[in-house]
C-alpha cells in the first residue's frame, strides 16, 4: 500500500485493517480474561472472530461492566503464555520474537515475549478515573507513531517548537501531546507538573523557548492567553494552538482566537482541537487544512456509534462512539461504550482538497453524556443511564419507563434518582427489577414509581428523551 495511511481506498483501508483485525481478535479474546470469560459464556470461539462481522457478535460493554469484574479493568489485560503467542501471536510479533532468539539466543526468548506484551506503562481512564488503560513496550512505539500523525495532521513537524500547558498527570491528554512531539521530532517544553498552576507555564517558558505552538487544556486556553499577555511572553511566533480537549463549537473557537491575537500570537494563528476518549489509545487531531472534524486512525481502532438506548448502530451517525482498540497489546478493548455523545462519524472523502479517506468525527462532542454524578448520602455516585436501558431491553412485563434525576426542592434538597414505569408486576418482582437497576447503573435508585404509559409518554415527549438531569 503506497498512500499515506490517511489517503488510503476504501478496498486499502479495509485491507488494512482486515490484517490487523485478523490476528488480533481472537488473541485479544485469549489472552485477556476479561474477554476470554465473554467469549465462554457466549460460546464463541476466538478463531471465528477475525472481522467486524464476528466484533459485532460481542455485546456491548460499558465502564461500569469491566469494573464490576476487576479493580481497574484488570481483567482487561493482555497476558499471553508461550504457547498462547505461537497460536495466536501476529506475524509481526513473532518476527519479532524469532529476530530477537536468532540474534541473542534461545534463551532470551522471555525478553522478547516481555518487550511484545507485558504492560509497563498506564493511563488514567474513566468517568472517575477509575479505569486504567496500560501500553506495552510495543505500545509505546505505536502511540509516539500516533503523535507522529497527529502533528502532521495538525500541520506541526520537525521545524516546530512546543509549549505544552497539559500538566503532567497520568492521562491520555499529556501523554498523547508528548508523543506528539517525540513522533514529530520537535522541541517540546512541559513546563507544568501535577498540580502546577497556569502561571507555571509564564514568559520564562517563552523566553527560553521560540515556541511556534502551544498546547492548552481547552477550557484554560483564554485563561493562559490573559496571563501570558500581562507577562508580555513573545507570542509573535506561535502558529497554532492546540486545544487538548472535545473540539469547541464556532463562538468558543472564536472568543479563543480573539484573546491569542491579543496576546500577540502570530496574526495567521490557528485554533486546532487535539482529543479521543479517555480509555483511547492515541488522540485525534483536527486539519490544519480546515476540513471538518478529528481525523481517526481506521488501522488502529474499530470506531463505531450506536444508539445509547437500544444499542443498535445508528443510521445518522449520531449517538454513544463505541471503540475496539485494534492491535494494542497491553488493554484490549472490544466495543468499549465510552459514553461520548457525537454528532456525526462519517467516511466520506473530505471536501478539502487533501484526499483524506479515513473515517471524521464531525460536530459536537459531549463526554459523559449519559453518567451523571449524583449525591447520596455524602456519598458520591456516577448513575450509568444506559444500564436502565440495558435492564429494561432484557425484562418483560414493562410497557414503558422513564429515569429522571429532578431538581432539588424544598422537600427534596439532595440528589434523586427516580425510575417511572408501566408494569403490572408484582412487589417483590419490582424489588428484584430494583436490584437489578442498581448495579446496573451504578448507583442507588430513590424511588421506583409505577404510573401509567400515557402518563410516561408525556413525560419523555417533554423532555426528549428517556433520560433526563434536570438538576
Amino acid at each position: 500500500m503506497a498512500a499515506p495511511w490517511d489517503r488510503r481506498t476504501p478496498q486499502e483501508q479495509q485491507r488494512a485493517e482486515g490484517l490487523t483485525l485478523s490476528t488480533w481478535l481472537p488473541a485479544a479474546i485469549t489472552f485477556s480474561e476479561y474477554w476470554a470469560k465473554r467469549a465462554d459464556a457466549l460460546g464463541i470461539d476466538p478463531d471465528s472472530v477475525r472481522d467486524r462481522e464476528g466484533l459485532r457478535r460481542f455485546p456491548l460493554t460499558r465502564e461500569g461492566d469491566v469494573l464490576r469484574d476487576s479493580d481497574g479493568g484488570a481483567a482487561l489485560l493482555m497476558r499471553p503464555t508461550e504457547s498462547q503467542v505461537k497460536r495466536y501471536g501476529s506475524t509481526s510479533a513473532l518476527l519479532g520474537i524469532a529476530q530477537r532468539m536468532r540474534g541473542e539466543g534461545e534463551h532470551l526468548r522471555r525478553r522478547a515475549l516481555l518487550e511484545e506484551y507485558k504492560s509497563i506503562h498506564v493511563h488514567r481512564a474513566g468517568r472517575s478515573d477509575d479505569l486504567a488503560i496500560a501500553y506495552s513496550r510495543s505500545d509505546l512505539d505505536r502511540l509516539h507513531q500516533c503523535g507522529a500523525r497527529a502533528a502532521a495532521v495538525l500541520g506541526l513537524d520537525d521545524a516546530d517548537y512546543l509549549i505544552s500547558a497539559v500538566p503532567m498527570t497520568p492521562t491520555l491528554e499529556f501523554f498523547g501531546v508528548y508523543h506528539l512531539a517525540l513522533g514529530a521530532s520537535m522541541l517540546a517544553l512541559h513546563p507544568r507538573g501535577d498540580g502546577d498552576g497556569l502561571d507555571r507555564v509564564g514568559a520564562g517558558a517563552f523566553g527560553l523557548v521560540p515556541a511556534t505552538a502551544v498546547a492548552v487544556l481547552r477550557h484554560e486556553a483564554i485563561e493562559l492567553a490573559e496571563i501570558l499577555a500581562e507577562q508580555d511572553s513573545l507570542l509573535d511566533r506561535v502558529a497554532t494552538v492546540v486545544l487538548v480537549g472535545s473540539p469547541p463549537d464556532d463562538e468558543e473557537r472564536g472568543e479563543i482566537l480573539e484573546a491569542w491575537l491579543a496576546a500577540g500570537a502570530s496574526p495567521s494563528v490557528k485554533v486546532l482541537a487535539l482529543w479521543a476518549p479517555s480509555m483511547g489509545r492515541a488522540l485525534w487531531a483536527e486539519s490544519e487544512d480546515g476540513t471538518p472534524g478529528l481525523v481517526t486512525y481506521p488501522d488502529l481502532e474499530v470506531v463505531e456509534v450506536v444508539d445509547a438506548l437500544t444499542g443498535l448502530r445508528t443510521d445518522s451517525g449520531a449517538g454513544d462512539l463505541v471503540i475496539t482498540s485494534a492491535g494494542w497489546h497491553g488493554t484490549a478493548l472490544l466495543r468499549f461504550q465510552t459514553g461520548v455523545y457525537i454528532e456525526q462519524l462519517t467516511e466520506a472523502r473530505d471536501a478539502g482538497g487533501t484526499g483524506r479517506t479515513v473515517p471524521r468525527i464531525v460536530g459536537s462532542v459531549v463526554e459523559d453524556a449519559w453518567q451523571p454524578s449524583i449525591e447520596v448520602d455524602g456519598e458520591t455516585f456516577v448513575a450509568d443511564f444506559r444500564g436502565a436501558a440495558a435492564v429494561f431491553a432484557q425484562t418483560s412485563g414493562v410497557d414503558a419507563w422513564h429515569v429522571v434525576i429532578p431538581e432539588a426542592t424544598k422537600k427534596h434538597p439532595h440528589d434523586r434518582l427516580i425510575v417511572e414505569l408501566s408494569t403490572k408486576m408484582d412487589d417483590d418482582a419490582l424489588a428484584t427489577l430494583g436490584q437489578k437497576l442498581n448495579v446496573a447503573m451504578g448507583a442507588p435508585i430513590h424511588e421506583l414509581i409505577v404510573a401509567d404509559p400515557a402518563t410516561i409518554q408525556a413525560r419523555v415527549e417533554h423532555l426528549g428523551s428517556v433520560f433526563a438531569d434536570l438538576r
